[in-house]
């Protein structure tokens, strides 16, 4: 994605967006990416360029600034680089440390499926590379293209339904609407899928969109399980 540069009249609440999305997976996600992503917020705050997108930290600092050994702060950076995130603007030389380019478009990116946890306005904004939303602008959907709304009944899921819905209609009508709630105990929301296939598309490549937006709706459910 293609995202609008951090400097002019919005550069303020658009550094916010970045931030707030970077953490947001930072929370969905207890593996790699969420750890990275809350290292790399915290990088971002404190040793950031916005003007030149880069920052220029030695390894012992990075390890004073997450809390970890040199090691484990260099094999970050290096996992960091490994996912397209940042990359090396100009090697180190003798008295300098190296200086980094962080690339906020695969930043971005990789968190595009926990958006919806924060709401249906920042997953438009953000949808338009950080851009305002123009009031103008008018979308019709092609008549066919996306299932019925999302059912109100009070429910649990039926509250998780309409954020997704909010988050992406067609995303919502091809995968989540085929899921029906079984149980909800133990901080955990049992959702059943038509099929095997479905159940493990899902789990695959939509697990953290559909926890974040579990989470949003009830913070005190920690575990999605889904069954055929």
């Amino acid at each position: 994605m293609q995202i609008a540069k951090a400097t002019g009249p919005r550069a303020a609440s658009l550094k916010y967006d970045i931030l707030t999305a970077l953490l947001v997976l930072a929370q969905a996600d207890s593996g790699v990416d969420g750890r990275l992503a809350g290292r790399l917020a915290l990088l971002i705050t404190a040793r950031f360029s916005w003007r030149t997108e880069t920052f220029r930290v030695g390894v012992r600092e990075l390890g004073q600034l997450w809390s970890v050994t040199e090691r484990t702060a260099k094999r970050e950076l290096a996992q960091m680089r490994a996912h397209g995130w940042v990359s090396v603007q100009r090697t180190a030389t003798r008295g300098r440390v190296a200086e980094h380019r962080i690339h906020l478009d695969q930043v971005l990116e990789a968190t595009k499926s926990c958006w919806v946890a924060v709401g249906p306005d920042f997953v438009e904004r953000m949808g338009q590379g950080g851009k305002a939303s123009d009031p103008a602008r008018t979308v019709v959907p092609f008549p066919g293209q996306l299932g019925p709304s999302p059912a109100t009944d009070g429910s649990l899921w039926s509250a998780v339904s309409h954020m997704l819905h909010a988050g992406d209609a067609a995303l919502y009508s091809a995968w989540f609407a085929k899921l029906h709630e079984v149980s909800c105990e133990d901080g955990c929301l049992t959702l059943a899928a038509p099929s095997p296939f479905v159940r493990s598309y899902i789990e695959t490549h939509l697990r953290v969109r559909l926890l974040s937006a579990v989470t949003a709706v009830d913070g005190g459910l920690r575990e999605v399980r889904l069954i055929c």
